[in-house]
């Protein structure tokens, strides 16, 4: 493949993985395969396995492991059918689409990967179709440990799934047909346990955590015709939108914990786990949480009917006295309690009784979801205090983007502000080295 060729991939498909990417000008190469991460977290990539030259790739977060390994099985793939000739551009563009696919399968296998990309292909398909008026949807697990020799009948998944009847058998969120390595059905599986609420997926869907583990996979079709994968305890990859997003879990929520001024990783782990299913609630959202040493400028930009937590709302209230707020001289004698009593305020009152003076990461997990989606920004403090929620942001001057976009970037001059868009990308932002709003790390953007 030329350095040509290999560009046109990069950024015309290997962007359907990660919209993000940028590439360098050609460089020398020196590594071990197709593919090799560096130590900055960008990885070094040739088209052809004897070049000399190639290109130095990057997102906003650093690659892991799994993203050098799934590129390399991705030029692998590409290189078998790059050399045929007299291939019209669509049905080079359906196999390089394929390729996608079964460097998916590749990574999440060596032994089982043409069963997975089976089943992924299969469960694509389904994706527009209805039983009975409503969409399907389907589970299937694949076990790595037992093999076609060990199945106790002869019954293949494809034959099970063509029938008209399977579409009621399974949902993927509590029953799935259990698969062999060959892809031969073993047993109907009923989930039993209960939702995890520090699972790395979904929460509704953190049931098959348990049992999609080192030696097996499960794939899910969802009734709003999406692909989800889970592999090693945890959500690894989705197809949304027509786009395949990686899961790089931990590595963001390392981020996270060390751009954040607060010392518990689990305020780190439950900030991205809210974004995550916020993502899948398709409700949208915003989570900022703020510098020790910019909390109270960052209030000016709030309005203090949707503070929820005292001890903000007397900093506010000072704000107020000092900017000649008119609304000060109706609040500067009356206490927190009495405020949230008022008739306009009863939103803050609610919301004020069901966090009872709990740190964000001590919240039910559901309810953090539920918090984050009501319409506005969410704002955490450095310690992990709620300082309001559906909090409508004024926007800085100068702001560019959709109103959501906005409001994160005003809110990321104080801290690090989380965008969950309605369309299920998750972007984070906070000030670069020139004091410029910048994202530090994006999910499955699918624009």
């Amino acid at each position: 493949m030329t350095l040509i060729r290999l560009k046109e991939i990069l950024l015309n498909y290997v962007t359907y993985l990660y919209p993000t990417i940028l590439v360098s000008n050609e460089i020398d190469m020196n590594i071990q395969g197709y593919t090799e991460l560096m130590e900055d977290g960008s990885i070094n990539i040739r088209g052809d396995i004897h070049a000399l030259k190639g290109f130095n790739i990057r997102i906003e977060q650093p690659f892991v492991p799994e993203d050098n390994k799934l590129l390399n099985h991705f030029i692998t793939e590409v290189n078998i059918f790059e050399g045929y000739t007299n291939l019209s551009r669509e049905y080079m563009d359906n196999l390089i689409q394929s390729a996608l696919d079964h460097a998916i399968s590749s990574t999440l296998s060596a032994s089982s990967h043409i069963t997975v990309s089976k089943v992924i292909n299969i469960l694509g398909s389904f994706a527009e179709r209805t039983y009975e008026g409503r969409k399907i949807q389907y589970g299937i697990i694949i076990n790595d440990k037992l093999k076609s020799d060990s199945r106790s009948d002869n019954i293949y998944f494809t034959d099970f799934v063509s029938s008209p009847f399977s579409a009621v058998l399974t949902n993927g969120a509590e029953s799935f047909i259990e698969v062999d390595s060959d892809g031969y059905i073993i047993r109907y599986l009923q989930l039993n346990t209960e939702k995890i609420e520090n699972g790395l997926a979904p929460y509704d869907y953190t049931r098959i955590l348990e049992y999609a583990g080192d030696d097996t996979i499960a794939v899910i079709l969802t009734t709003r015709g999406e692909l989800l994968i889970f592999h090693n305890n945890e959500l690894k990859y989705t197809k949304r939108g027509g786009r395949w997003n990686p899961y790089s879990h931990e590595s963001i929520i390392q981020l996270i914990h060390e751009r954040s001024e607060n010392d518990n990783r689990l305020f780190a782990k439950a900030v991205y786990l809210t974004a995550l299913d916020v993502s899948f609630a398709s409700t949208g959202g915003i989570i900022s949480f703020l510098d020790e040493n910019k909390v109270e400028n960052a209030l000016k930009y709030i309005n203090i009917h949707d503070i929820v937590n005292e001890k903000y709302f007397v900093l506010k209230r000072d704000q107020m006295m000092t900017d000649g707020d008119p609304e000060y001289e109706e609040i500067k004698s009356i206490s927190f309690d009495e405020f949230l009593r008022r008739k306009e305020n009863g939103k803050s009152c609610v919301l004020n009784r069901m966090i009872d003076g709990r740190k964000f990461f001590k919240l039910y997990r559901k309810l953090r979801a539920e918090l984050v989606g009501i319409d506005g920004a969410t704002v955490i403090d450095y310690n992990g205090d709620i300082v309001a929620i559906g909090a409508i942001v004024k926007i800085e001057a100068g702001s560019v983007g959709g109103g959501r976009l906005a409001a994160a970037k005003t809110l990321s001059h104080y801290g690090i502000a989380i965008e969950i868009s309605s369309d299920s990308s998750v972007r984070a932002f906070a000030l670069d080295d020139k004091d410029v709003p910048e994202a530090i790390f994006t999910i499955a953007d699918n624009k």
